[in-house]
């Protein structure tokens, strides 16, 4: 059976989405290029806003209308199976947990997740490694529905976890991402730590780097001092994804983040102080229920403070079934717009700033996958992208010099 898959969303889904293939090629089936070359179609769903949730279900009603097998994947097979099922009831759901099952709901037997976990086979196609470290999350934030979906923290056990990465690195990939609800969770149900899974990852023998996607500051502040620690290997990009939402406390009460604006900038300040050129992703929601103008203002102020590299703008958008979507207060949807629009003109100036600052340095770069008219993507040991203007080849440490600094990265040419 040739099956086509197609994932959307955050990179944990990307991750799933490939070891869900690497499980089907194990039992002999195939993956097709496209969903006309396929036997069955599997969809790893993202519905972390409204308007992602339309999309979803349009390409579910796509994908099943030629009448092959579709497996709906993903965050919407377990926060909105109702919905899933009245929109093509013939849909197999596999919800995040189960991903494991793909094999059997298929046809081909049964894929146990231990097995499904060891497996260390990949496509050669990928030129990088999103490895998925556990489930859930630890927050209890009132606007997300992805908790709905993944639950509490459920980790996979560090040793999977390293002889999984040990055999990517073993046939030639260099660029590895760990990736989860939140990364500062890791280990809390089982005793465990995400500064424990960095140092036995690191230990790997080999020239890798690794990146560290989003942790959440209300489980980074309690392990700050052991994961800057553990971020001292040269293997580990010096990158912080710490999602703040908003820079007013009442507004992060609301939320249900369990933290303050004054807790964040502390695990910012203790990261630069040991990586002075950390590179600082932060996330904002503009819009949230009872956002005032001085609310707001409070999360431009603390963005020109902290100058963060980048930051994912979003507006509030309610999802049915969260606290969130039931409270009063709504702010107007051009007021968000027009909010949204502001933030997002200080974010670009600033990234602007930033890279225009790293003018005619000299760095080592890995290149990581091949970009627009004949230019190759690479990435800096502080995870900044620099484009260089030839193709290279994939998974090489290179020196480059920066001759230009946008908004989104930096141009970079070999010496």
């Amino acid at each position: 059976m040739r099956v086509y898959f197609e994932a959307y969303g955050c990179t944990q889904n990307y991750g799933e989405s490939r070891l869900m293939q690497q499980a089907l090629t194990s039992r002999g089936h195939g993956i097709a290029a496209s969903p006309q070359t396929a036997d069955a179609n599997v969809l790893v769903t993202c519905t972390v806003i409204e308007h992602t949730e339309r999309r979803m279900l349009s390409r579910m009603r796509a994908l099943a209308a030629d009448g092959k097998p579709l497996v709906v994947a993903g965050c919407m097979a377990a926060a909105q199976r109702d919905l899933v099922h009245r929109t093509v009831p013939e849909a197999k759901l596999l919800p995040p947990r189960k991903w494991p099952q793909v094999v059997e709901l298929l046809g081909a037997g049964t894929a146990c997740a231990e097995r499904a976990l060891d497996m260390e086979t990949f496509d050669a196609a990928w030129r990088d490694a999103i490895v998925p470290i556990a489930q859930g999350c630890a927050g209890r934030c009132t606007y997300c529905i992805t908790r709905v979906a993944r639950g509490r923290v459920a980790s996979y056990p560090i040793p999977e976890l390293v002889s999984r990465i040990r055999g990517y690195v073993e046939a030639g990939i260099r660029d590895i991402k760990l990736t989860g609800q939140d990364t500062a969770a890791y280990g809390m149900d089982v005793g465990r730590s995400l500064a424990d899974l960095l140092r036995e990852t690191t230990a790997i023998e080999g020239d890798f780097r690794v990146r560290v996607g989003m942790m959440d500051p209300l489980t980074a502040l309690p392990i700050v001092d052991d994961l800057i620690e553990a971020f001292r290997s040269p293997k580990v990009y010096k990158f912080l994804h710490l999602p703040v939402q908003s820079g007013d406390d009442s507004i992060l009460e609301a939320m249900g983040r369990e933290y303050s604006v004054a807790d964040f900038e502390r695990i910012v300040a203790r990261f630069r102080r040991a990586y002075p050129e950390i590179t600082l992703s932060t996330d904002a929601i503009v819009g949230f229920p009872a956002e005032t103008e001085e609310a707001f203002g409070r999360t431009m102020d603390l963005m020109r403070r902290i100058r963060p590299d980048v930051v994912n703008v979003k507006g509030f958008s309610p999802r049915a079934g969260t606290p969130a979507a039931s409270m009063g207060d709504r702010i107007v949807g051009w007021r968000v717009k027009e909010r949204t629009r502001r933030l997002s003109r200080l974010r670009l100036r600033i990234a602007r700033e930033i890279h225009e600052g790293l003018v005619g340095r000299t760095l080592t770069v890995l290149t990581t996958e091949p970009g627009k008219a004949g230019t190759t993507l690479s990435r800096t040991d502080a995870y900044k992208q620099v484009v260089l203007p030839s193709e290279e080849p994939i998974g090489e440490f290179r020196t480059a010099r920066t001759v230009a600094g946008r908004e989104a990265d930096l141009v970079g040419e070999l010496i």
